[in-house]
C-alpha cells in the first residue's frame, strides 16, 4: 500500500495533538526558552511522557475495541435493558453468538495511528531522559 494524504492525515493530526499536550505539560513544568540544555530535556520529557501515555492509552482502547473484546459488555447491558423493559420479550430477545455477527460484519478495521504516535512520543520521552543525564550542565 503507498503511502497518500488520506492514509497520513491522522498521523499528523494526532502528532499534532501530541506535540500540543507535550509542550504544555512541559510549559506547565517551568519550560523556558533561554534555558540550559538539560533542563529543557527533563522538562519535554515529561511532556512527551504525558503525552504518549494518554494517546497510547487511548490507541490501545480503541485497538482492544475492534477486537470485538466489549461486545459481551454491551450485549449484557442491552440484555438488562431488554429484561426490565416491559415493551420487549426476553424471549423475543437475540442471543449473544447473533449479536456477535452482526457486531462483526459492521465493525471496521482496527486503528493504529493513536498507538503508533504514542509510542513515537514515549521513545522521544526516553530520548529527552537519556540526554538529560548525559548533556553537561
Amino acid at each position: 500500500m503507498k503511502p497518500n494524504k488520506k492514509n497520513l492525515k491522522p498521523y499528523g493530526i494526532t502528532a499534532l495533538i501530541a506535540l500540543v499536550i507535550a509542550v504544555a505539560v512541559a510549559r506547565g513544568q517551568g519550560l523556558t526558552w533561554p534555558q540550559a540544555a538539560p533542563l529543557m530535556c527533563r522538562y519535554l520529557s515529561d511532556g512527551f511522557f504525558v503525552s504518549g501515555l494518554l494517546i497510547t492509552g487511548l490507541g490501545g482502547l480503541v485497538w482492544v475495541s475492534t477486537t470485538g473484546f466489549f461486545d459481551i459488555f454491551s450485549y449484557g447491558f442491552k440484555s438488562l435493558l431488554v429484561l426490565f423493559s416491559p415493551l420487549r420479550k426476553p424471549h423475543e430477545h437475540e442471543k449473544f453468538y447473533e449479536y456477535k455477527l452482526a457486531k462483526d460484519a459492521k465493525r471496521g478495521k482496527p486503528l493504529y495511528f493513536l498507538l503508533i504516535v504514542g509510542l513515537a512520543c514515549l521513545v522521544s520521552s526516553v530520548l529527552c531522559l537519556i540526554l538529560y543525564y548525559n548533556l553537561p550542565a
